[in-house]
């Protein structure tokens, strides 16, 4: 009989989880382990933040002005 994942098992299958890219079997073992993981469910929350901040910043249709004088500056 299993005793679960461990958190280094955990936070190695956190990107592919936060993708979406494990089997049934696997998300069903990083959730388990997560419900019952404090540490491991912060980091969870974390990385999942973080790169859907990331995916919003990168839909933009236009860099922040402050980035383009800096680089206008720069280049020209």
């Amino acid at each position: 009989m299993s005793i679960g994942m461990t958190c280094d098992e955990c936070m190695q299958r956190l990107d592919e989880f936060v993708d979406r890219e494990l089997t049934d079997a696997e998300i069903r073992e990083v959730k388990l382990h997560l419900e019952f993981c404090g540490p491991c469910e912060e980091r969870f929350q974390f990385q999942s933040d973080f790169k859907r901040l990331v995916r919003v910043c990168c839909e933009q249709d236009k860099a922040p002005a402050a980035l383009r004088e800096k680089l206008h500056k720069i280049l020209f």
